[in-house]
């Protein structure tokens, strides 16, 4: 399997850091306490983020992994539009690895030590609305690596150096979600029931009698339709489960969770509840065109292009002007 380039999108609101209330406040307030000037204040943001790894690098709470800026990594301000567009590097570390070709299992060519990381390199899109209170943050990974989780404490802990906080919570684009559904199809249904009574406990085996916990899964495979084809026809026979299965205190739908899992033509997989509205939440993929063919890498020019334009879609949503 390629390597594949994966793009996770956050949601971004500002607030004063330790305040006592909930009060909101549009990004212009944290760029002019940095410059009136607002192509300066874009330019000391970045300068500043830069300095705060020191040329080392920002570890995580388990000290295993670790994430960079410096003075030579890539960045494109767009003061304009409010967006900071910028190359990190993190990877693993605290393991001595030996490193060999993949052709050659014998002959060891190096070795990782434990203070060591191996880094690749991340793309990030920053938008900071000066008339909103909300923008954008978008990280991008690799299928098996990623600082995701790196970049959103690290860029925290950096604006809270102007004594502002900041609340980031995901976010999928209805675009985005839509674009999977209409290439996937529902391949599995799972029905859910939690804490069965004492007596269904017992009937289904003694052994579970006592366990208040017990849940009890049924999955339906074997099957691929469409994902508008399938929720039409499952809900045109009035019910979503049509068997008899009292036995395990199913009697009406209230008693139970109705979980569909997709796959789309890439054999990407996502899940949705009916209790959440269908709502899914798939991973997005980016395109290959987007990557570098020696590297397998981002080409930062092609990825900042394709995140605009998933930001523009995200600005219409939001009916930002």
């Amino acid at each position: 399997m390629s390597v594949n380039l994966k793009l996770e999108i956050f949601r971004v609101s500002l607030k004063k850091k330790g305040g006592r209330n909930d009060t909101l406040f549009d990004f212009k307030v944290l760029f002019n306490e940095i410059d009136k000037n607002k192509k300066k204040a874009y330019e000391k943001f970045v300068e500043g983020f830069i300095n705060y790894f020191n040329n080392e690098f920002k570890m995580n709470a388990d000290g295993n992994k670790g994430m960079t800026s410096s003075s030579t990594t890539r960045y494109k301000i767009d003061f304009y539009s409010n967006v900071i567009n910028g190359e990190i590097f993190g990877g693993p570390t605290d393991m001595q690895q030996s490193i060999y070709k993949k052709n050659n299992s014998k002959k060891k060519t190096g070795n990782l030590e434990k203070d060591d990381i191996a880094t690749l390199p991340f793309f990030f899109k920053f938008w900071t609305p000066y008339d909103h209170n909300t923008g954008v943050l978008m990280v991008q990974s690799y299928s098996n690596h990623t600082i995701t989780e790196l970049v959103k404490i690290h860029l925290t802990k950096y604006i809270n150096t102007f004594g502002y906080s900041i609340i980031i919570t995901p976010y999928i684009p209805e675009s985005i979600a839509e674009k999977y559904k209409e290439h996937s199809n529902v391949y599995k249904i799972t029905y859910v029931k939690e804490r069965l009574t004492k007596d269904k406990r017992k009937l289904l085996n003694p052994l579970f009698t006592d366990f208040d916990n017990l849940k009890i899964k049924i999955e339906v495979s074997g099957f691929k339709e469409s994902v508008n084809d399938f929720w039409d026809k499952f809900r045109k026979s009035g019910k979503t489960l049509g068997s008899n299965l009292e036995d395990f205190d199913i009697k009406e739908e209230d008693d139970y969770e109705v979980i569909a899992h997709y796959v789309d033509e890439n054999g990407h997989k996502t899940h949705t509840s009916m209790a959440k509205n269908l709502k899914i939440n798939p991973t997005n993929f980016l395109p290959e065109i987007l990557k570098q063919s020696v590297s397998n890498h981002f080409d930062f020019d092609k990825i900042r292009k394709h995140t605009n334009s998933i930001l523009n879609d995200i600005k219409i949503a939001i009916n930002y002007k």
